[in-house]
C-alpha cells in the first residue's frame, strides 16, 4: 500500500530519488519513468508533482544548490573563520587558508555532487527560454558571488584589514580559480596539487588587502 504523504513530502521524496539516480548515472538518467521506478511510485504520481522532466530536474538542481550553500556556510566553516587569532596580513591569510581548507574537505568528501554541479550548469546553459532549467546556472553564480563577497569582507574585518579594490573585481576571478582547481582535482584527484593551488589563491587575494 502506498504511503500517504503530503504534496511537499512527495516532492521531496521524488527529488531524493532523482538525486540518487543522478549521483550514480548523471543528470541525463533522470527521467520521469526512472524516478518513478527509483521511488517505487506510479508514473502518474511523478507527473502530478512535476509537470515535466525539466521541472523535476530543476527541483533537483535547487536541492544541489542548497546543499552546496550549506557546505559553504556550515558550522565548521564558520569556526574556521573565527579560530585564527590576531590581526594583520598574516591573520587574514590564516583565515582564508583555514576556511578554504574546510571547504576543500567538503568538496573532496562528496566529489559526485560537484560533478552534478558542473552538469547542471551545462544543462541550464542549453535550456530554452521558458524552461524551468533556464537561468539556473546564472542563479548558481549569483549565490556563489554573494557568499564569496560576504566571506572576504568578514575575513578582512576580523583581521583589521581592508580591500584596496572593489570586491566585485576579485570575486569573479577567485571563483574561476576555484572552478579550475575543482576540475583539475576531479580529473587527477591530486590532493597536494589542489591544496597548493588554494594556497596560491590565498596569496593572490591577500595582495589586494592592506591594514585599516
Amino acid at each position: 500500500m502506498l504511503t500517504r504523504l503530503s504534496a511537499e513530502q512527495r516532492r521531496e521524496q521524488l527529488v531524493s530519488a532523482a538525486l540518487s539516480l543522478a549521483l550514480r548515472q548523471g543528470l541525463d538518467a533522470v527521467t520521469v519513468r526512472a524516478v518513478a521506478d527509483q521511488a517505487d511510485v506510479s508514473f502518474g504520481i511523478v507527473h502530478y508533482c512535476f509537470d515535466s522532466k525539466d521541472a523535476l530536474v530543476a527541483a533537483l538542481i535547487e536541492r544541489i544548490i542548497t546543499e552546496q550553500l550549506e557546505a559553504f556556510t556550515g558550522d565548521d566553516v564558520l569556526r574556521s573563520m573565527a579560530e585564527p587569532a590576531g590581526i594583520g596580513a598574516q591573520a587574514l591569510a590564516d583565515r582564508l587558508d583555514a576556511t578554504m581548507l574546510s571547504v576543500w574537505r567538503k568538496i573532496a568528501e562528496f566529489p559526485d555532487r560537484w560533478i552534478l554541479h558542473s552538469e547542471s550548469m551545462v544543462m541550464s546553459f542549453r535550456a530554452e527560454p521558458g524552461s524551468p532549467l533556464h537561468g539556473i546556472g546564472e542563479r548558481q553564480n549569483r549565490i556563489a558571488e554573494h557568499f564569496v563577497a560576504q566571506f572576504l569582507q568578514a575575513a578582512a574585518e576580523a583581521s583589521a584589514m581592508t580591500w584596496t579594490v572593489p570586491l566585485t573585481t576579485v570575486v569573479g576571478a577567485a571563483l574561476q580559480w576555484v572552478d579550475g582547481i575543482l576540475y583539475g582535482w576531479l580529473s587527477d584527484r591530486d590532493d597536494d596539487a589542489a591544496r597548493s593551488a588554494f594556497e596560491l589563491l590565498t596569496g593572490w587575494l591577500c595582495g589586494f588587502a592592506r591594514p585599516v
